[in-house]
């Protein structure tokens, strides 16, 4: 018995998701067959043409990529953002937090797993601030532990 995982995305994590999937078959079925093909020409074994072996298996990433990606966009649910409460914080939250150590302050999205990005300050809602957060309200402090040490954060405001 199979089961189908769902997978909620932002609709701009949707976009970007299926932005990437068309890249990355651009890149499978365009781009590597033509160098495929050069590394073919520059004769010699194959299995000692060292530039055919690595766009084989650069073939071979991009192969597992876009299956990766399909199933993902196969399954995935969009978020309904006028769902989004900005009473407590759940999926689809920006949160703005302060650092209670460094007063710094910083907005984060709660995505799901597979929409995580820190370098966007999109959080995973299974991340240790994420699961912290989720159902708190604005003025709530939490306390997390985190790969840098326990952090005590408040929440400023939540926003969709």
């Amino acid at each position: 018995m199979e089961t189908t995982e769902e997978i909620v995305l932002t609709p701009e994590g949707y976009e970007l998701k299926k932005k990437k999937l068309e890249e990355y078959r651009k890149i499978l079925y365009e781009e590597l067959p033509k160098k495929l093909k050069l590394a073919k020409e520059h004769g010699a074994e194959l299995r000692e043409n060292k530039e055919y072996l690595d766009i084989k298996r650069e073939q071979d990433y991009y192969e597992a990529e876009v299956r990766r990606l399909e199933e993902l966009l196969e399954k995935a649910v969009i978020l309904d953002e006028s769902q989004i409460s900005t009473k407590s914080v759940g999926l689809g939250s920006h949160v703005v937090l302060k650092d209670l150590k460094t007063n710094k302050t910083e907005t984060y999205e709660l995505v799901s797993p597979a929409e995580a990005d820190p370098e966007q300050n999109k959080i995973s809602t299974e991340s240790p601030v994420g699961r912290a957060l989720m159902g708190q309200r604005k003025g709530s402090e939490i306390i997390v532990e985190t790969p840098r040490g326990i952090v005590r954060y408040k929440i400023l405001g939540i926003e969709r």
